[in-house]
């Protein structure tokens, strides 16, 4: 009878613990429906806001026109936006000169050094480097892990990071990757180390686009504004091909 006993507790506990392994196989499911179905929601308000959308426009294409303006503008807000354009809009505002007003204008003179079409470039990196940094809090959170976030963002990661021959090119990204470090986005930072493609100011890819640029005197005025070091190519060239001291 005390063997019978046994056995049946045994038996007992074994189902109670397959029920509880069960219970949390279902459980664990779903949470990651939960995630997923929450990361889906706040991708589809990410990639619906017109600034971001004008914003993956302006990645993926070296020159194109774009709605960037209200209608009443002048072409119904349509601008051609270059490459040129770009590197120009996401200057730092220390960069420009100050606009003739009273020092108690401060506040509005920063947007008025900009043309309308430079400004509404930089509104549209905001939105999209504010998605970015959202999504990046979410991961460090671990609310979603890294590869959830692949499918949305691994291709605008990719387009971003990925080198360039093209000087035009290499300075739009070097502009953009400044704009990252000067004005503070930590988390678009944390979120391209996370997908292994840093944007750091020290990192290789940073400094392979500053070297792509027809303007050293820019590039080394960009590496400065994003707290990098970069002595430049020609400098570099000058000391490699000095003769040595004997």
């Amino acid at each position: 009878m005390e063997l019978a006993k046994l056995w049946v507790e045994i038996i007992g506990l074994v189902a109670s613990f397959s029920a509880a392994i069960v219970a949390l196989r279902a459980f664990l499911r779903g949470e990651q429906w939960k995630r997923a179905e929450f990361l889906a929601k706040e991708m589809k308000e990410f990639l619906d806001n017109p600034r971001v959308q004008k914003a993956l426009l302006l990645i993926d294409w070296g020159s194109r026109r774009i709605a960037l303006l209200d209608d009443s503008a002048d072409d119904h807000g349509y601008v051609l936006v270059t490459r040129q354009l770009q590197v120009n809009a996401l200057l730092p505002h220390t960069f420009l000169s100050p606009a003739s007003m009273e020092e108690s204008d401060a506040i509005s003179s920063v947007t008025q050094r900009y043309t309308p079409s430079q400004a509404a470039i930089r509104d549209c990196y905001d939105a999209f480097l504010d998605g970015l940094e959202r999504f990046s809090s979410y991961f460090e959170t671990r609310l979603i892990n890294i590869k959830q976030l692949h499918p949305y963002l691994r291709y605008w990661i990719d387009k971003i990071h990925e080198p360039v021959q093209n000087a035009d090119d290499a300075a739009w990204k070097a502009a953009l990757l400044t704009y990252v470090a000067f004005y503070e986005f930590p988390g678009v930072q944390s979120l391209f180390r996370a997908f292994d493609r840093s944007i750091d100011p020290s990192a290789p890819a940073f400094r392979g686009f500053l070297e792509k640029m027809k303007d050293q005197e820019l590039a080394r005025r960009l590496a400065a504004a994003a707290g990098s070091e970069y002595e430049g190519r020609r400098v570099r060239s000058l000391i490699q091909s000095a003769p040595a001291r004997t």
